[in-house]
């Protein structure tokens, strides 16, 4: 039995919270060999498992989640190259509490920072970028055209946060550019991120950088397809996945084994309901999970 499976398996079962930090740790280095060639050459394995540490001990809940569920999500963020819940943004670990199945495991949701650093990786962008468009600001665009203007407020208050957009130019000189009003970015969260009205989640804690992820991937859509890229497909298509294990198959190909199900919170009758629950019913409003990055299923809600 390998160092990993046997750490796997002297970790597995271990119930109270407070004690898992350190059977973390063990299995963090018995797993070091591994996360190092997953991960890419320019981020040092002891950076990315000091990092995981450091934020699995900043939220203890992390802790109570299966070391398998764990495990996953931890060498899913390495193949990325993607440090998770740092303020750098690139990504997301977020405890999910699986009452029916009674244990917690963990939610993957990509950043913007994250899938900004993925799509330059390709190395065939000029640019990629996506800002916030505020009340005062001159900003035009051209969907016709691609083009874009965006003059900042000189003068006084730039006003609130009305929309958010994305472009990106590559190298060979295709361009596009995709505009969602805030409504549109809400909307877009509540229909692919089912843990939209946690606590946890970056869409509660850090909404424009999560509405900038969302118009960016909107854009990415209409890249040429030559674009795509291993880690951009993985990076999307386990947005918003439960982990449940990993294990390698036979070819040494990393399998992950993860769901998309998520209930959300217990909405007490005092307080307002979540997002994506009825205000009348309490019940829950079924959406279809996100399947992919270069899918053409959104449809931005028009502005009354």
């Amino acid at each position: 039995m390998t160092n990993a499976k046997q750490a796997l398996k002297n970790t597995q079962n271990k119930a109270p919270a407070k004690k898992q930090n350190n059977t973390v740790r063990g299995l963090l280095m018995a797993m070091k060999g591994e996360i190092q060639n997953a991960l890419p050459s320019y981020l040092p394995v002891e950076k990315f498992i000091r990092t995981a540490l450091t934020a699995i001990n900043s939220n203890p809940k992390l802790a109570n989640c299966t070391q398998e569920s764990l495990l996953a999500a931890i060498m899913n963020s390495a193949q990325l190259g993607l440090e998770f819940n740092t303020p750098l943004g690139e990504a997301y670990l977020i405890p999910y509490e699986n009452k029916k199945k009674g244990i917690t495991t963990v939610n993957f949701q990509i950043g913007y920072q994250g899938l900004l650093k993925l799509a330059y990786n390709t190395g065939q962008f000029k640019r990629i970028t996506a800002r916030e468009v505020r009340a005062n600001e001159d900003f035009d665009f051209d969907y016709g055209t691609g083009e874009i203007s965006h003059k900042p407020c000189l003068t006084g208050d730039s006003g609130d946060v009305i929309g958010y957009y994305a472009i990106y130019q590559t190298k060979d000189g295709g361009q596009d550019v995709f505009y969602m009003s805030k409504a549109d970015a809400r909307n877009y969260g509540i229909k692919f991120s089912k843990s939209f009205n946690y606590s946890d989640s970056p869409w509660q804690t850090n909404f424009d950088s999560m509405a900038k992820k969302s118009a960016l991937i909107q854009v990415l859509k209409y890249a040429p397809k030559a674009i795509e890229s291993q880690a951009l497909v993985q990076a999307t298509n386990f947005d918003n996945a439960n982990f449940e294990k990993t294990s390698k198959a036979e070819s040494g190909e990393r399998v992950y084994q993860v769901d998309y199900e998520i209930e959300p919170e217990v909405v007490e009758d005092e307080k307002e309901a979540p997002a994506n629950v009825n205000k009348e019913t309490r019940e829950i409003i079924e959406v279809d999970k996100q399947s992919g990055l270069f899918d053409d299923d959104f449809k931005p809600v028009e502005e009354v």
